[in-house]
């Protein structure tokens, strides 16, 4: 029963570190760079990561499982990870379809033949 519970606490500190990482990283001056969906789904993960370290703790206290069928606050550490993936297929996908249409063969350009330079007019003035 100890190997089990052994498992649980380091998954919980795993979380709970995750977490604390992530919830930095999506505050820190950098993530302006980032659109804003990526940032809600990393404030999401935190959320759910933080929600399992809380069901995890439960567990080893009480042996019983939660039940959390009401509100399973965890699920959003996977909502938040897929937010992050899907748009950034998504994206990648966009940007594949306008390389497609981009990459129609070229139209034939017609050269010109070079210009004859035109001679420049001075104003000279004739000495008589």
């Amino acid at each position: 029963m100890l190997e089990g519970k052994a498992f649980f606490l380091l998954v919980t500190i795993l979380d709970v570190i995750g977490a604390i990482i992530l919830f930095l990283g999506a505050l820190s001056p950098r993530m302006r760079l980032y659109p804003t969906w990526h940032r809600i789904g990393l404030l999401a993960a935190v959320v759910g990561l933080f929600a399992q370290a809380g069901r995890n703790i439960e567990y080893m206290f009480t042996g019983i499982s939660p039940s959390d069928a009401d509100l399973p606050l965890w699920a959003l550490k996977d909502i938040g990870i897929d937010i992050i993936a899907y748009t950034y297929a998504g994206i990648g996908i966009m940007k594949w379809l306008d390389s497609r249409k981009q990459s129609e063969p070229p139209k034939k350009l017609v050269r010109k033949a070079p210009s004859k330079p035109t001679p420049v007019k001075r104003n000279v003035k004739k000495v008589e």
